[in-house]
């Protein structure tokens, strides 16, 4: 196939939509740090499918349209629909393709070099400080391949495709700790995939015989366990969508029959968003999000009995804010990205007027963020991360609309520490710049269970056990939350004058977290120990150290 129309490459990157679908859970297994926070394949596909509803609404199959027109359509979806870093990057490498298709009636060979030229560099350039071992290593393979050669559309997707995954063989070489953790990247994995995708759409619209058919399965190699498994309807949920109603409950065994957690808890992540499912067979603790509380309450309900069920409509709250009149007059405001009742009503009693929903496997988009930012009312906002993998969304949301202001905070503690200097007095420049400079006063901590055994920095980890991150390196891997925050702490650099903070979780209490306080209070004498309820799903605890 010589010239691809553009209405083939739009069915070309919906089915490449639908690989990365299938491949899924695949790469989101490939997370290095055996905590929840596995999203990368989730990240990609919801970004992609963004794109190709763009693309669907921008050029309606009914219509003849370029192929400049169509990828476009595609840049600008996965632009606003960006999730995490890995759909911020893949949104550039979107980027890039358009730029090199702008004008084009058709995708031809003279533009295949161009198109992945550009895609490399774009997403270079969307990232601070670039590493290799990483998506850019194997967008960069792809592209290079390229170089020098020209013969026929579907041949040099081929060439790419093959590239692509050579450069993916060697990520674990570039990048020691997916090599300790024995794994390859995993937003490379989803470019491979991406590429394959189209490849193989478009070889099999130009195709002759069986032979020149694209079979993706010889990507196993790089999945690890993957069982394949894609969790199809809450993947059609969340494209799109707010978080709908926050869910609550607590399942109590009513019968000789015991709770099965982990049926429990396979059924709310195939169901809802945001899972959160802990507990033994007697009781089990529920927090989820989901659009509809009706399926959710009555299949618990057909377990044992309920308590404790509280329900909040999280797009109200969402946007609650903006009907307050005071909002509509702040010159500035600060919006935070948490997760967690506590967390929440931190930042909200410490004068954020709301919050953005989201943080450890939920990563808002770039609409989602910007939409936030607006119905503040406020004239310039400031947006805290509270999360390493939302920065790159937070920072394009910003290139968007020059309203929005980043302070790229990796954590919770950081947001904090930044909120605390916040002068709503002066301008946000003063604002940015101080706040920025807060974050090197406070040491950042996590205590999470570890879903899977692995090896990391020399440390081993069984699955179930707790482990400690200090500045998001892990240092430590222990069989109690408690005993691996303590580590973590010491480990911090501990002195007898320091303030800690300790944020407990939805699976912990204040007597929890009070037991450690009281060990540090007696080995480090001096400490200020303080303990807030932070209502967080995934971390044990958060902690810090000023």
């Amino acid at each position: 196939m010589d010239q691809v129309r553009g209405q083939d490459l739009k069915k070309a990157f919906s089915a490449a939509t639908s690989c990365l679908e299938e491949y899924r859970d695949a790469i989101n297994a490939l997370n290095v740090f055996p905590v929840p926070d596995g999203d990368t394949g989730t990240n990609m596909l919801l970004t992609m499918r963004s794109a190709v509803r763009s693309a669907d609404s921008e050029c309606p199959d009914d219509e003849e349209h370029s192929a400049g027109t169509v990828s476009s359509a595609l840049a600008s979806g996965a632009f606003f629909g960006a999730r995490g870093n890995s759909g911020v990057i893949l949104s550039q490498i979107l980027k890039g393709f358009s730029d090199a298709l702008d004008g084009k009636e058709y995708l031809t060979a003279n533009e295949v070099e161009p198109a992945f030229r550009l895609a490399y560099s774009s997403a270079y350039r969307s990232v601070g400080n670039p590493v290799e071992g990483t998506i850019l290593s194997v967008i960069k393979g792809a592209s290079e391949a390229l170089k020098d050669i020209q013969t026929e559309v579907r041949s040099m997707l081929g060439t790419a495709y093959k590239a692509a995954q050579d450069a993916l063989e060697l990520t674990p070489q570039q990048l020691p700790m997916l090599k300790e953790a024995g794994v390859v990247d995993a937003g490379g994995l989803g470019v491979v995939v991406l590429i394959g995708g189209l490849f193989q759409s478009i070889a099999q619209n130009g195709a002759t015989q069986a032979s020149d058919l694209v079979d993706l399965t010889d990507l196993s190699r790089f999945c690890g366990t993957n069982d394949g498994a894609t969790k199809t309807d809450y993947l059609d949920a969340t494209v799109e969508q707010e978080w709908g109603f926050c869910t609550q409950f607590i399942i109590s065994k009513a019968n000789e029959q015991d709770l099965n957690l982990s049926q429990v808890r396979r059924y709310f992540q195939e169901t809802a968003l945001s899972t959160v499912v802990v507990g033994d067979e007697q009781n089990i603790r529920v927090h989820i999000h989901v659009e509809d509380t009706g399926p959710a309450l009555s299949y618990a309900a057909s377990l044992g009995s309920l308590s404790e069920v509280k329900i909040e409509d999280m797009d109200s709250q969402n946007v609650e804010f903006a009907s307050n009149e005071s909002s509509e007059t702040l010159a500035l405001a600060v919006l935070p990205v948490v997760q967690g009742e506590g967390l929440a009503r931190l930042f909200m009693d410490s004068g954020c007027p709301g919050v953005i929903e989201g943080g450890q496997t939920m990563n808002p988009s770039v609409q989602q963020i910007m939409g936030a930012a607006r119905r503040t009312g406020a004239k310039d906002v400031i947006v805290l991360p509270n999360n390493r993998n939302i920065i790159l969304a937070a920072d394009q949301s910003a290139v968007s609309d020059s309203s929005i202001h980043v302070i790229p905070t990796k954590s919770v503690p950081q947001g904090v520490s930044a909120l605390l200097v916040f002068n709503p007095e002066a301008p946000w420049q003063d604002n940015v710049e101080a706040m920025t400079a807060s974050l090197t006063e406070v040491t950042s901590m996590e205590v999470a269970v570890a879903i899977r055994s692995t090896k990391i920095d020399g440390i081993e980890v069984r699955e179930g056990q707790y482990i400690g991150l200090l500045e998001g390196k892990l240092v430590v891997a222990d069989n109690t939350a408690e005993q691996a925050l303590k580590s973590t702490l010491i480990l911090a650099g501990l002195s007898t004058d320091a303030i800690v903070t300790i944020y407990y979780g939805i699976d912990k209490n204040y007597g929890d977290a009070r037991f450690v306080a009281s060990e540090l209070e007696s080995e480090f004498p001096g400490n200020q120990v303080d303990i807030i309820e932070g209502g967080q799903p995934h971390h044990q605890y958060l902690a810090s150290i000023e």
